[in-house]
């Protein structure tokens, strides 16, 4: 199961990472140079698939899923959280991924619509590529990519399953995921508590990961929709119920109602 981690560059020696990481790609100038010290991807992909040695540290969603890491993004200040990307940049990085034999797609990122961006994510779509992304949560639209049809769209839920509710449901469906205070890999073999529906995305995207390992052949649209007929209700902050269109994401219900076992307890 191949899934590619568009994002910034990602510390393929951690520990937890290391021989799990089948391949990466720079599209961002002098970008090797700090590959393996980039913060935001080397979190995405902990966990996504990180698997520590003799279960000491982490154990990522989908752990023997095989990662590849393209990185399209940088930080012009490493002294901020924020990465940039670029269009150009990541429409290299999304054409890589879709011609190196991707199964889903990764993008734990938000921006203004695109339209070349656009067309590239829809003939992933289209070539059978799931493609999942992290939800802008304050703002009145989804955000580019996750706005877009064929797009899994993710935020970040809390220990207790509770969420901000986006302005934007009543438009586009979303999954929530955990995404506060999660313990994931980080550079020079460590690790640290983050939080962002980025992270959330990347707990939906190993979701996914695992129930193409069972049955390869899936359609992105069957995957949406397995997802979208076993999440469980939740709560947004206020204590009102969620709207309809926004479930909390059960691995296990999916992947029982995928192969027909007994449910979850």
């Amino acid at each position: 199961m191949r899934v590619t981690v568009v994002d910034t560059g990602v510390d393929v020696n951690h520990p937890a990472l290391r021989g799990h990481i089948a391949r990466t790609a720079n599209f961002v100038e002098g970008g090797e140079t700090s590959f393996s010290r980039d913060r935001h991807g080397t979190a995405v992909a902990g966990i996504i698939g990180a698997r520590s040695p003799e279960g000491e540290g982490i154990l990522g969603i989908a752990p023997d899923a095989e990662i590849v890491a393209a990185k399209a993004c940088w930080y012009a200040d490493r002294r901020t959280a924020k990465a940039l990307c670029s269009s150009w940049t990541l429409a290299k990085a999304i054409d890589f991924a879709i011609n190196a034999g991707t199964q889903v797609l990764n993008l734990s990122l938000s921006g203004p619509a695109d339209a070349l961006l656009g067309r590239l994510l829809i003939a992933a779509d289209a070539r059978g590529i799931v493609v999942v992304a992290a939800a802008a949560e304050e703002t009145p639209d989804a955000g580019f990519p996750a706005m877009l049809p064929p797009v899994i769209a993710v935020v970040a839920s809390d220990a207790k399953g509770q969420v901000q509710a986006p302005e934007w449901l009543d438009h586009k469906q979303a999954i929530a995921a955990p995404g506060v205070d999660i313990l994931t890999t980080t550079p020079h073999g460590s690790y640290d508590f983050l939080s962002g529906s980025s992270l959330a995305a990347a707990h939906v995207t190993g979701v996914v990961a695992l129930l193409l390992e069972q049955r390869p052949k899936l359609a992105p649209s069957e995957i949406r929709e397995l997802l979208r007929l076993t999440v469980h209700p939740v709560m947004v902050k206020s204590g009102a119920s969620a709207p309809a269109a926004l479930g909390l994401v059960d691995a296990c219900a999916a992947l029982s109602k995928l192969l027909a076992v007994p449910a979850c307890p």
